[in-house]
């Protein structure tokens, strides 16, 4: 086969197979008509031979694009058996056509063109995708709507110059437009695979923008918690607050871009497990009763009467949601108060769901305002967004990601009389696991633990938090200092640097694994700066246990020691069991 045959022979011509099987069964029913209609004027033995024949074309269809209906690609020896397939079943069709014609009554003969006709727009319809099709498809009804009026249609002089040239210049028109959609499509083609390679060049952008923001956030943010815990006046503590204000703010806003473009491009992946929403509703009026206090206003949440105890989702996303409702209220509330209440959902099965609510007493908004609140970077208006400031992501992400779960969020609002946010989730009622982790456990028991991160600022801030939380920190400056150390010492917990010269993370911890360096099964936990869609469970494929991002957040990281510890003992007293 030569170089340009194999060209023709590509994808485009799987996305013709996957139209074809998707109107399978409008074929078999035009043939079954046609086979009926022939049947009855011809006689059933010429009807059956013509169905049979027809049948036979549409099995090979069938069969050779099996692949595209696994949705797989196509093989280049399946997409020759394609093509052959339809260039089978144009045959089939023009036989038909040619036998409606040679019978000579201008009725079958109006059929038969109706039929030849009717092929070659089926082939104009494949053209902008494949040129095979369309060759398989068009050429030989081309040829025989030209052939059969010109040949047999017992024209002769001034009537069959005119009907040559008229179908001539028929045929020249359909070439035209079929090369013209050809062309058409080679555009639009060109023009997708600008726009994947401007959203691949998107998403590496966003994603080196996050590891080199958050490394140095880290810094700071982590360097001022620990600035907090020593002896401080309450003016310089008041400096500090606001550093640690504005540096949490400024990792919101960069969380919100990454969770927009992660969802645009469809890279955010939900987890599944079983959570407590109460639990989860209590946790953020303690996370912002600080702001609510610092404006004199109320925050409260109820859980209404048969809210299950536990569900399953995602609780990483739930809890984004209602961060982002309760935050949104609080900044657009300066008097009053901001209520959460969690609820189960109606139901016909008696399992609807949940409803989280969010209602506070804020400035409001019109219906104009109210019609464009979910879209991205939209605020309410211009003075709005100069005087409360933020991106305008936050309602969009909430709309997406409650979509995503297969929900949906709705909003009643006026002006000068507060908004209420609801959102259903249908999230099942889960089974009660008795004996949880404590992940925000602030102490930890006496432990050594090795920090490996060629940034000697994000060794200092790990450093200042586990020694505050009464571990022993040693540090390596790459993969290759950490598997020496680990070699000389014991040590009950790694944390590892995914990025680092002269030997990374990824590589450290499959050697430790592979026995190379102490203990092949002490637990790793992956340091990153990255924060794309699928980055935890591709470090836990290779050999980590865990995955806390920067800027690392204290209470976050030392719950994530305490569960990778647990999670190991759980496995080794389950090994001790089965031998």
């Amino acid at each position: 086969m030569s170089a340009r045959a194999k060209s023709l022979l590509d994808e485009r011509l799987d996305a013709v197979a996957a139209t074809a099987r998707q109107i399978f069964a409008v074929r078999l029913a035009v043939g079954g008509a046609a086979a009926l209609l022939t049947g009855y004027i011809y006689g059933p033995a010429i009807g059956a031979g013509w169905l049979t024949a027809f049948l036979f074309t549409e099995t090979w269809t069938r069969i050779s694009t099996r692949a595209v209906g696994l949705g797989r690609a196509m093989s280049r020896r399946a997409r020759v058996a394609y093509a052959g397939a339809m260039l089978s079943a144009s045959a089939t069709w023009c036989g038909l056509a040619a036998l409606y014609w040679l019978d000579g009554q201008e009725a079958f003969r109006l059929a038969a063109m109706a039929i030849l006709a009717g092929m070659m727009v089926h082939a104009q319809g494949f053209s902008f995708r494949s040129p095979v099709a369309l060759a398989a498809l068009g050429v030989l009804p081309a040829l025989m709507w030209f052939v059969l009026p010109v040949v047999f249609g017992g024209y002769s002089g001034a009537p069959l110059v005119t009907l040559t040239i008229g179908l001539f210049l028929l045929l020249t028109y359909v070439a035209a437009s079929a090369r013209a959609n050809m062309r058409t499509a080679a555009i639009l083609a060109d023009a997708q695979r600008n726009a994947e390679a401007a959203n691949d060049a998107k998403s590496a952008f966003l994603a080196m923008v996050s590891h080199e923001l958050r490394t140095p956030l880290n810094g700071v943010l982590g360097m001022a918690r620990a600035l907090q815990r020593t002896s401080l006046d309450s003016k310089q503590q008041g400096f500090v607050d606001t550093i640690l204000r504005s540096g949490d703010g400024l990792l919101a806003i960069l969380n919100d871009v990454l969770d927009i473009s992660k969802i645009e491009a469809g890279r955010m992946d939900l987890e599944v497990a079983a959570f407590d929403l109460a639990t989860l509703g209590d946790q953020t009026v303690e996370l912002w009763a600080e702001a609510a206090a610092a404006k004199r206003l109320g925050l409260t949440c109820e859980a209404a009467p048969g809210l299950p105890r536990r569900v399953l989702g995602d609780e990483t996303r739930v809890r984004q949601i209602l961060q982002n409702l309760v935050s949104n209220a609080l900044k657009f509330t300066e008097h009053g108060q901001v209520r959460i209440h969690l609820a189960p959902a109606p139901g016909a099965d008696g399992d609807g769901g949940v409803l989280i609510t969010v209602a506070d007493t804020g400035i409001g908004m019109s219906s104009d305002q109210v019609n464009q609140i979910f879209r991205p970077f939209a605020q309410a208006d211009a003075a709005t967004a100069k005087r409360y400031g933020g991106t305008g992501l936050g309602l969009s992400i909430c709309r997406k990601l409650a979509s995503m779960m297969g929900g949906e969020i709705t909003v009643e609002s006026a002006s000068g009389a507060g908004s209420t946010f609801r959102v259903w989730l249908p999230l099942p009622e889960a089974e009660v696991e008795i004996g949880p982790v404590d992940a925000n456990a602030q102490a930890l028991p006496p432990l050594r633990i090795l920090v490996a991160d060629d940034n000697p600022i994000n060794q200092t801030v790990a450093r200042a938090v586990l020694e505050a939380s009464g571990a022993v920190v040693e540090t390596a400056a790459d993969g290759a200092q950490a598997l020496d150390r680990l070699r000389l010492s014991a040590f009950d917990v790694v944390l590892m640097d995914v990025h680092m010269p002269t030997m990374d993370g990824v590589e450290a911890v499959g050697r430790i694994r592979d026995g190379q360096a102490g203990r092949s099964d002490v637990p790793v936990i992956a340091l990153t700066a990255d924060a794309m869609a699928g980055e935890e469970a591709r470090l836990k494929a290779m050999g980590f246990d865990a995955l806390q991002h920067k800027p690392v957040q204290p209470a976050a990281l030392i719950g994530a020691i305490s569960l990778a510890l647990a999670g190991r003992s759980a496995r080794a007293e389950g090994s001790d069991a089965a031998a």
